[in-house]
Protein backbone atom coordinates (compact mmCIF):
# COMPACT_ATOMS: atom_id res chain seq x y z
CA UNK A 1 0.00 0.00 0.00
CA UNK A 2 1.13 3.68 -0.57
CA UNK A 3 0.43 6.29 1.52
CA UNK A 4 2.31 9.09 -0.30
CA UNK A 5 -0.80 11.32 -0.39
CA UNK A 6 -1.63 11.11 3.29
CA UNK A 7 -1.57 14.63 5.25
CA UNK A 8 -1.76 14.48 8.67
CA UNK A 9 -2.78 18.26 9.54
CA UNK A 10 -5.42 17.97 6.62
CA UNK A 11 -7.02 14.63 8.03
CA UNK A 12 -7.18 16.04 12.06
CA UNK A 13 -8.54 18.88 10.23
CA UNK A 14 -11.28 17.16 8.86
CA UNK A 15 -11.96 14.62 12.23
CA UNK A 16 -11.13 16.60 14.62
CA UNK A 17 -12.92 14.16 17.17
CA UNK A 18 -9.57 11.76 16.77
CA UNK A 19 -7.76 15.03 18.22
CA UNK A 20 -8.89 13.87 21.92
CA UNK A 21 -7.65 10.05 21.50
CA UNK A 22 -4.30 11.37 20.25
CA UNK A 23 -3.71 13.36 23.01
CA UNK A 24 -4.67 10.92 25.58
CA UNK A 25 -2.14 8.51 24.01
CA UNK A 26 -4.98 6.10 22.32
CA UNK A 27 -3.44 6.74 19.07
CA UNK A 28 0.00 7.87 18.27
CA UNK A 29 -1.16 10.12 15.08
CA UNK A 30 -3.46 10.47 12.58
CA UNK A 31 -1.99 8.22 10.12
CA UNK A 32 -2.01 5.69 12.68
CA UNK A 33 -5.64 5.71 12.72
CA UNK A 34 -6.43 5.96 9.37
CA UNK A 35 -4.02 2.56 8.74
CA UNK A 36 -5.70 0.60 11.17
CA UNK A 37 -9.54 2.13 11.43
CA UNK A 38 -10.37 5.09 9.35
CA UNK A 39 -9.17 3.17 5.80
CA UNK A 40 -11.41 0.05 6.28
CA UNK A 41 -14.10 2.17 7.53
CA UNK A 42 -14.47 4.38 4.73
CA UNK A 43 -12.85 7.71 5.25
CA UNK A 44 -11.54 9.91 2.80
CA UNK A 45 -10.44 13.03 3.66
CA UNK A 46 -6.60 12.52 4.04
CA UNK A 47 -5.68 14.84 1.12
CA UNK A 48 -6.49 17.91 -0.08
CA UNK A 49 -5.35 16.24 -3.74
CA UNK A 50 -8.41 13.57 -3.47
CA UNK A 51 -11.55 13.53 -4.02
CA UNK A 52 -13.74 10.41 -3.80
CA UNK A 53 -16.03 11.24 -6.17
CA UNK A 54 -13.91 12.53 -8.76
CA UNK A 55 -12.04 9.31 -8.61
CA UNK A 56 -15.07 7.21 -9.17
CA UNK A 57 -16.20 9.41 -11.75
CA UNK A 58 -13.09 9.46 -13.58
CA UNK A 59 -12.30 5.65 -13.40
CA UNK A 60 -15.51 4.28 -13.83
CA UNK A 61 -14.16 0.90 -13.76
CA UNK A 62 -13.96 1.22 -9.57
CA UNK A 63 -16.77 1.57 -9.04
CA UNK A 64 -18.24 -1.99 -9.36
CA UNK A 65 -15.61 -2.95 -6.72
CA UNK A 66 -16.22 -0.46 -3.90
CA UNK A 67 -18.59 -1.61 -1.45
CA UNK A 68 -22.21 0.02 -0.93
CA UNK A 69 -25.47 -1.46 0.78
CA UNK A 70 -26.37 -3.20 -1.88
CA UNK A 71 -23.16 -4.32 -2.77
CA UNK A 72 -21.43 -5.41 1.03
CA UNK A 73 -18.81 -7.67 -0.43
CA UNK A 74 -16.96 -5.55 -2.58
CA UNK A 75 -13.44 -5.73 -2.42
CA UNK A 76 -12.49 -2.00 -1.37
CA UNK A 77 -14.65 -0.02 0.78
CA UNK A 78 -13.81 3.19 -1.34
CA UNK A 79 -12.42 4.73 -3.83
CA UNK A 80 -9.36 5.75 -1.90
CA UNK A 81 -9.15 2.49 -0.91
CA UNK A 82 -8.63 1.42 -4.08
CA UNK A 83 -5.95 4.14 -4.92
CA UNK A 84 -3.52 3.15 -1.88
CA UNK A 85 -3.51 -0.16 -2.78
CA UNK A 86 -3.26 0.09 -6.35
CA UNK A 87 -4.37 3.07 -8.14
CA UNK A 88 -1.19 5.09 -7.26
CA UNK A 89 1.35 2.46 -8.27
CA UNK A 90 -1.58 2.37 -11.57
CA UNK A 91 -0.52 5.64 -12.51
CA UNK A 92 -4.35 6.96 -12.09
CA UNK A 93 -4.35 10.59 -11.98
CA UNK A 94 -7.75 11.54 -12.24
CA UNK A 95 -8.24 12.18 -8.29
CA UNK A 96 -9.30 15.55 -8.02
CA UNK A 97 -10.87 18.92 -9.13
CA UNK A 98 -7.17 20.44 -7.98
CA UNK A 99 -4.97 18.70 -10.16
CA UNK A 100 -5.07 18.41 -13.83
CA UNK A 101 -2.33 16.16 -15.01
CA UNK A 102 -2.11 17.48 -18.82
CA UNK A 103 -1.40 21.14 -17.38
CA UNK A 104 0.54 19.99 -14.50
CA UNK A 105 4.06 18.41 -17.28
CA UNK A 106 3.30 21.03 -19.87
CA UNK A 107 3.69 24.01 -16.70
CA UNK A 108 6.93 21.97 -15.36
CA UNK A 109 8.68 20.89 -18.50
CA UNK A 110 11.43 20.26 -16.24
CA UNK A 111 9.80 17.09 -14.99
CA UNK A 112 10.14 15.61 -18.48
CA UNK A 113 13.03 13.48 -18.18
CA UNK A 114 12.16 12.26 -14.39
CA UNK A 115 9.25 10.57 -15.82
CA UNK A 116 10.75 9.51 -19.33
CA UNK A 117 13.04 7.69 -16.90
CA UNK A 118 10.88 6.53 -14.71
CA UNK A 119 11.82 8.11 -11.51
CA UNK A 120 7.74 9.18 -11.32
CA UNK A 121 5.43 7.03 -13.09
CA UNK A 122 3.15 10.37 -13.77
CA UNK A 123 3.02 14.08 -12.79
CA UNK A 124 0.60 13.42 -10.03
CA UNK A 125 3.28 11.15 -8.18
CA UNK A 126 5.91 14.26 -8.26
CA UNK A 127 3.25 16.65 -7.45
CA UNK A 128 2.30 14.98 -4.16
CA UNK A 129 5.94 14.03 -2.62
CA UNK A 130 7.78 17.47 -3.53
CA UNK A 131 5.65 19.80 -6.00
CA UNK A 132 3.06 21.15 -2.95
CA UNK A 133 5.78 21.31 -0.79
CA UNK A 134 7.67 23.47 -3.69
CA UNK A 135 4.73 25.60 -4.08
CA UNK A 136 3.60 24.32 -7.55
CA UNK A 137 -0.01 24.68 -8.53
CA UNK A 138 -1.68 21.72 -10.76
CA UNK A 139 -4.16 23.45 -12.20
CA UNK A 140 -4.44 27.03 -14.58
CA UNK A 141 -5.59 28.72 -11.51
CA UNK A 142 -2.59 30.95 -10.25
CA UNK A 143 -2.95 29.27 -6.88
CA UNK A 144 0.33 30.92 -5.21
CA UNK A 145 -1.00 34.17 -5.89
CA UNK A 146 -4.28 33.81 -4.44
CA UNK A 147 -3.16 32.03 -1.14
CA UNK A 148 -2.81 35.16 0.82
CA UNK A 149 -6.39 35.68 0.65
CA UNK A 150 -7.63 33.10 2.18
CA UNK A 151 -4.42 31.45 4.38
CA UNK A 152 -6.85 31.08 7.01
CA UNK A 153 -9.29 29.12 5.89
CA UNK A 154 -7.10 26.92 3.81
CA UNK A 155 -5.05 26.21 6.76
CA UNK A 156 -7.77 25.55 8.99
CA UNK A 157 -9.07 22.49 6.64
CA UNK A 158 -11.88 25.05 5.86
CA UNK A 159 -11.39 24.61 2.46
CA UNK A 160 -9.00 22.65 0.69
CA UNK A 161 -6.84 25.10 -1.64
CA UNK A 162 -7.14 28.76 -2.57
CA UNK A 163 -8.81 26.88 -5.98
CA UNK A 164 -11.93 25.56 -3.92
CA UNK A 165 -12.26 29.04 -1.91
CA UNK A 166 -12.36 30.82 -5.73
CA UNK A 167 -14.85 28.16 -7.45
CA UNK A 168 -17.15 28.40 -4.44
CA UNK A 169 -16.87 31.96 -3.26
CA UNK A 170 -14.88 34.27 -4.59
CA UNK A 171 -15.71 34.52 -8.16
CA UNK A 172 -18.71 36.09 -7.04
CA UNK A 173 -16.85 38.92 -5.02
CA UNK A 174 -16.32 42.10 -7.07
CA UNK A 175 -13.46 42.50 -4.30
CA UNK A 176 -11.64 39.21 -5.34
CA UNK A 177 -8.51 39.04 -8.07
CA UNK A 178 -7.80 35.51 -9.84
CA UNK A 179 -5.13 34.52 -12.20
CA UNK A 180 -5.25 31.90 -14.84
CA UNK A 181 -2.51 30.90 -16.57
CA UNK A 182 -1.20 28.73 -19.36
CA UNK A 183 1.63 26.58 -20.81
CA UNK A 184 4.93 26.65 -22.99
CA UNK A 185 2.10 25.11 -25.69
CA UNK A 186 -1.33 26.10 -27.25
CA UNK A 187 -3.81 27.01 -24.23
CA UNK A 188 -7.32 28.33 -23.79
CA UNK A 189 -8.08 30.44 -20.72
CA UNK A 190 -11.27 31.47 -19.54
CA UNK A 191 -11.56 34.42 -17.52
CA UNK A 192 -14.19 33.24 -15.01
CA UNK A 193 -15.68 35.62 -12.08
CA UNK A 194 -17.33 39.14 -11.60
CA UNK A 195 -13.77 40.53 -10.12
CA UNK A 196 -10.43 41.21 -11.49
CA UNK A 197 -9.12 38.05 -13.74
CA UNK A 198 -5.88 38.33 -15.18
CA UNK A 199 -5.10 35.73 -18.23
CA UNK A 200 -1.83 35.01 -18.58
CA UNK A 201 -0.80 32.31 -22.06
CA UNK A 202 2.47 31.95 -21.20
CA UNK A 203 4.07 29.21 -18.76
CA UNK A 204 4.19 31.24 -15.80
CA UNK A 205 6.88 28.84 -12.23
CA UNK A 206 6.16 29.64 -8.85
CA UNK A 207 5.98 32.81 -7.16
CA UNK A 208 9.20 33.76 -5.39
CA UNK A 209 10.11 37.38 -4.04
CA UNK A 210 10.06 39.79 -6.52
CA UNK A 211 8.71 39.56 -9.94
CA UNK A 212 7.00 36.34 -11.78
CA UNK A 213 9.23 34.01 -13.27
CA UNK A 214 7.45 33.48 -16.84
CA UNK A 215 9.03 29.71 -18.07
CA UNK A 216 8.02 30.82 -21.65
CA UNK A 217 7.70 33.63 -23.74
CA UNK A 218 4.88 32.90 -26.32
CA UNK A 219 7.19 32.09 -29.08
CA UNK A 220 5.30 29.17 -30.95
CA UNK A 221 2.44 29.21 -28.97
CA UNK A 222 -1.48 29.97 -29.97
CA UNK A 223 -3.14 31.23 -27.06
CA UNK A 224 -7.12 31.74 -26.54
CA UNK A 225 -7.89 34.14 -23.89
CA UNK A 226 -11.20 34.60 -23.33
CA UNK A 227 -13.11 37.32 -21.34
CA UNK A 228 -15.58 36.39 -18.40
CA UNK A 229 -18.16 39.10 -16.16
CA UNK A 230 -15.50 40.47 -14.49
CA UNK A 231 -12.63 43.04 -14.95
CA UNK A 232 -10.47 40.95 -17.61
CA UNK A 233 -6.62 41.68 -17.80
CA UNK A 234 -5.28 40.20 -20.78
CA UNK A 235 -1.47 40.08 -20.21
CA UNK A 236 0.89 40.25 -23.54
CA UNK A 237 3.96 41.33 -21.45
CA UNK A 238 5.05 42.57 -18.13
CA UNK A 239 7.84 44.69 -16.32
CA UNK A 240 10.22 41.84 -15.06
CA UNK A 241 12.98 43.11 -13.29
CA UNK A 242 15.76 45.56 -12.80
CA UNK A 243 18.33 45.62 -15.07
CA UNK A 244 21.54 48.44 -14.93
CA UNK A 245 19.37 50.30 -12.76
CA UNK A 246 16.21 50.59 -14.97
CA UNK A 247 13.00 48.79 -15.23
CA UNK A 248 13.08 45.65 -17.88
CA UNK A 249 10.20 43.92 -19.74
CA UNK A 250 9.36 40.87 -21.41
CA UNK A 251 6.90 40.91 -24.32
CA UNK A 252 5.29 37.46 -25.62
CA UNK A 253 4.23 36.46 -28.44
CA UNK A 254 7.38 37.71 -31.06
CA UNK A 255 8.30 35.39 -33.94
CA UNK A 256 5.61 33.10 -34.74
CA UNK A 257 2.09 32.51 -32.01
CA UNK A 258 -0.08 35.55 -30.88
CA UNK A 259 -2.94 36.16 -28.55
CA UNK A 260 -6.40 35.66 -29.62
CA UNK A 261 -8.65 38.03 -27.31
CA UNK A 262 -12.19 37.10 -26.91
CA UNK A 263 -15.22 38.81 -25.04
CA UNK A 264 -13.26 42.38 -24.76
CA UNK A 265 -15.14 44.83 -23.14
CA UNK A 266 -13.88 48.05 -24.15
CA UNK A 267 -14.25 50.15 -20.76
CA UNK A 268 -13.93 47.60 -18.62
CA UNK A 269 -11.16 45.11 -19.80
CA UNK A 270 -7.40 45.50 -20.24
CA UNK A 271 -5.04 44.78 -22.42
CA UNK A 272 -1.43 44.61 -20.74
CA UNK A 273 1.91 44.82 -23.11
CA UNK A 274 5.46 44.85 -22.43
CA UNK A 275 5.92 47.04 -25.54
CA UNK A 276 6.02 51.09 -25.42
CA UNK A 277 2.64 52.59 -27.22
CA UNK A 278 5.31 53.82 -29.64
CA UNK A 279 5.74 50.64 -30.72
CA UNK A 280 2.58 49.22 -31.33
CA UNK A 281 0.59 49.38 -33.98
CA UNK A 282 -3.11 48.45 -33.88
CA UNK A 283 -5.97 48.49 -36.65
CA UNK A 284 -8.45 46.77 -38.16
CA UNK A 285 -8.54 43.77 -40.35
CA UNK A 286 -10.56 40.68 -41.72
CA UNK A 287 -12.78 43.38 -42.84
CA UNK A 288 -12.88 45.78 -39.93
CA UNK A 289 -14.18 42.63 -37.95
CA UNK A 290 -11.20 42.08 -35.76
CA UNK A 291 -8.01 44.02 -33.79
CA UNK A 292 -4.26 43.06 -34.71
CA UNK A 293 -1.58 44.21 -32.60
CA UNK A 294 1.49 44.34 -34.11
CA UNK A 295 4.91 45.47 -33.07
CA UNK A 296 6.53 48.52 -34.78
CA UNK A 297 9.90 49.03 -33.94
CA UNK A 298 10.59 46.57 -31.01
CA UNK A 299 14.22 45.74 -30.52
CA UNK A 300 14.61 42.12 -30.45
CA UNK A 301 17.97 40.14 -30.39
CA UNK A 302 18.17 37.64 -33.74
CA UNK A 303 21.39 36.02 -34.47
CA UNK A 304 23.29 37.51 -31.45
CA UNK A 305 22.06 41.46 -33.39
CA UNK A 306 19.83 43.92 -32.15
CA UNK A 307 16.89 44.37 -35.20
CA UNK A 308 13.69 46.48 -35.14
CA UNK A 309 10.36 43.72 -35.27
CA UNK A 310 7.89 45.56 -37.20
CA UNK A 311 4.65 44.06 -38.59
CA UNK A 312 4.72 40.76 -35.99
CA UNK A 313 1.34 40.39 -34.85
CA UNK A 314 1.25 39.59 -30.90
CA UNK A 315 -2.44 39.72 -30.42
CA UNK A 316 -5.58 39.63 -32.18
CA UNK A 317 -8.77 40.91 -30.44
CA UNK A 318 -11.73 38.88 -31.84
CA UNK A 319 -15.05 41.46 -32.54
CA UNK A 320 -12.57 44.36 -32.02
CA UNK A 321 -12.32 45.89 -35.42
CA UNK A 322 -14.25 49.31 -34.41
CA UNK A 323 -12.61 49.42 -30.93
CA UNK A 324 -9.95 52.34 -30.32
CA UNK A 325 -7.60 51.12 -27.79
CA UNK A 326 -6.66 53.96 -25.41
CA UNK A 327 -3.26 54.21 -23.62
CA UNK A 328 -4.13 54.26 -19.84
CA UNK A 329 -3.31 55.41 -16.74
CA UNK A 330 -0.40 52.94 -14.78
CA UNK A 331 1.56 52.65 -18.05
CA UNK A 332 4.99 52.88 -18.15
CA UNK A 333 7.39 53.91 -20.52
CA UNK A 334 8.06 50.25 -21.35
CA UNK A 335 4.79 48.87 -20.90
CA UNK A 336 1.30 50.02 -21.86
CA UNK A 337 -2.30 49.22 -20.81
CA UNK A 338 -4.93 49.56 -23.12
CA UNK A 339 -8.04 50.03 -22.80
Amino acid sequence: MNYDIFDEQYYLSQYPWLKPAIDAGIIKSGREHFEKFGQAAGLTKISRYFDEDTYLAGNPDIAPLVRTPNNPNAPFATGLDHFIQYGYEEGRTRVSPEYDEAFYLANNRDLQPFIQNGTFKNGYQHFIQFGVKEGRFGTSFFEPGYLFNVFEAISSGTLKTGREHYFKFGQFEPSREATFVGTSGNDILIGIGVGKVELIGVEVGVIYPGPRNYESDGSNEFDTLTGGSGRDKFVLGDIVGFRGGTLSSRQFYIGPGFATIRNFTQGQDIIQTGIPLDQLLVFSINNNRDLAIQTNGFPVVENGVFIASRFDTIAVVEGGGNLNLNLLPGSSVIRSLLG
